[in-house]
């Protein structure tokens, strides 16, 4: 019997599923099966892993889209050859010791349930955000902290006892959380590698992540533990986290507070899996900001009746906009800073290219300044458009409030928009029949 089958969700992944495979494959533990379940996968991932012709990966496409990692993790489970079922992200990436760390801890008597390894969330590039977890000395510690699936193996026998990973509208909690929970309840053993050796980036943390996959941190990644140094790479890391309070504190909220089925909602819009309709652009629109999830980008504050999105940790916030034109449009951002000095230039980009804002006149309402920035560019014709601001330190300092976006103004340009007008205005004279 093999020693590990890891089990790998995805869903469109596409070649952006490499980094996290190869991380697998080159495993110091080499009894292993990778097996690579797409959630019914529209893409070209399925081509990518048949293109690696491994023996130890086996590919199976869902012939339904679950929306959840839990359907190809059970799926992956009964599939499974291994003593031991561990899982990787199709985003995440194992150092090479990875498996040997947790092979070590089943070989313990008595042989605990689960074997969890530390882990590093890392926030998106260049935001200073970081958490690790994974790292205790007491199997009670289950019951009151999260790990990562890419951070744990369990005995293959889990699932039989406690039940297979559940469906998300069924259950308040998310179902990494759900499965962790019901095993700690269960009264089984969690026992802890006491090294990190996973590095997680976590798609819920990045804004409208789905909507255009990368792997440019995962690849970076990958080199890094490959030169030398990576040891004082990870003693840095560590250090940094517990400057900061992010030791040690990936803790379980209350989920009886939640719905059925609600959390799993709110991380797929994070992700940008779940989004607003798609309209067509015949008109000038207002889109007014909601207190929807927005991952580490905005923080949603309501101010005298709306809501205000105010800049999080990371640098390079996205802002959605949910209408397909074929033709210029012109937007226009209502953006507020506490610094008057902060708005006077915005750098973005719109669907992955430069655009250039002008700032209007900036003036001053209580305690913030505010100004319209206004800038022309083409409108996906069948997708949403993605705009993401480049902000300067100056524009989300740490210790303080960073720059806060409003009203989002869009109006269609060019003779598209011209001829809209004007089938509006002949339906105003029509006559009614």
């Amino acid at each position: 019997m093999t020693t590990f089958s890891v089990i790998m969700a995805t869903y469109n992944r596409g070649r952006h599923i490499l980094p996290s495979i190869q991380s697998v494959l080159r495993q110091t533990c080499r009894d292993f099966e990778l097996l690579v379940v797409g959630d019914c996968c529209t893409d070209d991932t399925a081509d990518v892993v048949r293109a690696l012709a491994s023996p130890q990966i086996r590919w199976l496409n869902l012939p339904e889209r679950g929306g959840s990692q839990a359907f190809p993790n059970n799926a992956g489970i009964e599939m499974s050859r291994g003593r031991y079922i561990a899982y990787l992200g199709h985003d995440d990436i194992w150092a090479p010791d990875h498996l040997q760390a947790l092979a070590d801890l089943f070989g313990h008597t008595p042989q605990p349930d689960f074997a969890v390894s530390g882990a590093i969330f890392h926030g998106p590039r260049a935001s200073n955000f970081r958490w690790v977890t994974g790292i205790f000395d007491e199997s009670d510690t289950a019951l009151k902290h999260f790990f990562p699936p890419s951070s744990f193996g369990h005995r293959r026998d889990v699932a039989d006892r406690i039940g297979k990973w559940r469906h998300p509208k069924e259950i308040t909690a998310p179902v990494d959380a759900d499965f962790l929970l019901r095993a700690a309840r269960f009264g089984m053993n969690f026992v802890s590698t006491q090294r990190i050796t996973v590095q997680k980036f976590a798609a819920g943390h990045r804004y409208l992540s789905y909507t255009s996959h990368t792997s440019d941190e995962q690849e970076r990644m990958v080199r890094r533990m490959a030169r030398p140094g990576y040891d004082g790479y990870l003693a840095s890391e560590l250090a940094k986290a517990k400057a900061a309070g992010g030791y040690m504190v990936v803790v379980h909220p209350d989920y009886e507070r939640y719905e059925n089925g609600q959390v799993s909602i709110q991380n797929a819009m994070a992700k940008g899996v779940v989004r607003p309709d798609l309209r067509n652009l015949r008109q000038r629109e207002v889109i007014k900001q909601d207190n929807s999830p927005k991952a580490l980008d905005w923080v949603p504050h309501q101010s005298g009746g709306d809501w205000v999105l105010w800049a999080g940790p990371n640098p390079r916030p996205k802002l959605l906009v949910p209408f397909k034109y074929a033709g210029k449009a012109r937007i226009r951002l209502d953006i507020r800073h506490p610094l008057r000095e902060a708005l006077t230039k915005l750098k973005l980009s719109v669907n992955g290219q430069p655009a250039v804002a002008s700032l209007g006149k900036v003036r001053q309402e209580g305690n913030l300044w505010n100004a319209q920035a206004t800038f022309e560019t083409a409108l996906r014709r069948d997708d949403h458009t993605i705009l993401e601001l480049h902000l300067t330190r100056l524009q989300r300092p740490a210790a303080r409030n960073g720059i806060g976006v409003g009203d989002m103004e869009v109006t269609p340009l060019g003779w598209r928009s011209i001829v809209a007008k004007g089938t509006r205005l002949l339906a105003k004279f029509r006559p009614a029949r």
